[in-house]
């Protein structure tokens, strides 16, 4: 929503991010990975909990958090909703049945804002207050003045980088 990144590119992105997260170390029998985009119209409770969040949280509130503009896409407004589902176990039916549990949320500062609105909602929603773990920025490639972004391919060395792309990104 905030670059002008294709649906396609963006779902490719997620694909090779699952991949490295899976190359150190997660276990595939103890780990649920998704990407939004595909997995919002398969379960219908992911859909459900964006909704209830949504009623929780006005435009006002929603602006004052996020500083949307009055010219911003209507897709900004409606994206909190979508970060903080998966912060409540009742989102994953299939993993949790009707057990409710609390949430570790491992972030970086920028993600702070969505994670501090969903632990307002929560206690509206009858459900725990997420946890948040929050981590430093690695610095790109291009020094501690940037912040590595999977978006920019040249801020930082990926799991599927050729031995070529590496020496260029490094030298």
């Amino acid at each position: 929503m905030w670059k002008d990144i294709k649906i396609e590119d963006a779902r490719q992105m997620a694909y090779n991010n699952a991949k490295d997260i899976i190359a150190v170390g997660f276990d595939l029998k103890n780990t649920f990975i998704f990407n939004d985009l595909d997995f919002i119209g398969k379960c219908p409770a992911f859909y459900q909990n964006m909704v209830r969040i949504q009623k929780c949280v006005t435009f006002n509130q929603a602006k004052g958090i996020f500083g949307f503009g009055e010219s911003d896409v209507i897709g900004k407004i409606t994206f909190p909703s979508i970060e903080a589902a998966p912060a409540f176990s009742t989102t994953f039916p299939f993993i949790f049945g009707n057990k409710v549990f609390p949430c570790l949320i491992p972030c970086a500062i920028d993600q702070d804002p969505y994670f501090r609105m969903t632990r307002d909602v929560a206690p509206r929603l009858k459900l725990p207050k997420p946890a948040l773990l929050h981590s430093t920025f690695l610095p790109a490639l291009q020094g501690a003045q940037h912040k590595m972004s999977a978006s920019d391919p040249n801020a930082s060395i990926f799991l599927n980088d050729t031995p070529k792309q590496i020496k260029n990104k490094v030298s």
